[in-house]
């Protein structure tokens, strides 16, 4: 990893891995929408998942901006870490996901969670829209 030291002080929180097969994660927390978005590394390969990472949105100027993404790609880019994984665990009511912008940027795959279809079945019937396991 490149400069891990100076990429730790962009991570509020890291759990460092317990051995092999254990990954090291990064907490970074996000406080305008509260949410906690995540770096699962593997040391051993330099391989890493981005778990939850979300857009900052300002209500009052109807602007959303990837502060909170960027933060989470410098704190990858400083320890040299290759992206494999977009992972949303679950959809987000409160705030935007950054999966889409981070695809778009990095080509790593995207997936969610498989409670998704019946979260997306239960929001249609809500909002009497048709919606797709990815929320469109």
């Amino acid at each position: 990893m490149k400069d891990a030291a100076a990429a730790d002080a962009l991570a509020p929180r890291i759990s460092p891995s317990r051995g092999p097969g254990s990954p090291e994660v990064a907490a970074f927390y996000e406080p305008d929408t509260g949410s906690v978005q995540y770096v699962a590394a593997d040391p051993a390969t330099g391989k890493a998942a981005l778990i939850d990472v979300v857009l900052n949105f300002d209500p009052k100027a109807a602007r959303v901006s990837t502060e909170a993404a960027e933060r989470v790609l410098d704190w990858v880019r400083a320890r040299g870490l290759e992206v494999e994984w977009i992972l949303d665990t679950h959809p987000h009511a409160d705030h935007f996901m950054a999966s889409a912008w981070l695809k778009e940027r990095l080509g790593a795959p995207a997936a969610i969670g498989e409670k998704v279809r019946e979260i997306a079945e239960i929001w249609g019937g809500l909002y009497g829209v048709a919606l797709d396991a990815e929320g469109s």
